[in-house]
């Protein structure tokens, strides 16, 4: 049986980076990656066209 043992350095990094809050474009990118990763197979929205939804449901798009 292996023994796994996590780097001390990445425990501090974790610990220290712990007490952040992502910002606004990296939550704004998860979600992006969330959505798309939800859709179904046949869906054949691009990143693009989800990513103009999320604006719009945000208020951010231009009503074009």
């Amino acid at each position: 049986m292996t023994k796994l043992r996590t780097s001390d350095a990445l425990l501090k990094a974790l610990e220290e980076s712990s007490p952040r809050r992502p910002s606004r474009a990296q939550m704004e990118k998860q979600r992006l990656s969330f959505v798309m990763g939800s859709l179904d197979e046949e869906n054949d929205m691009t990143r693009e066209e989800v990513q103009s939804v999320l604006e719009q449901q945000d208020g951010r798009a231009l009503n074009v």
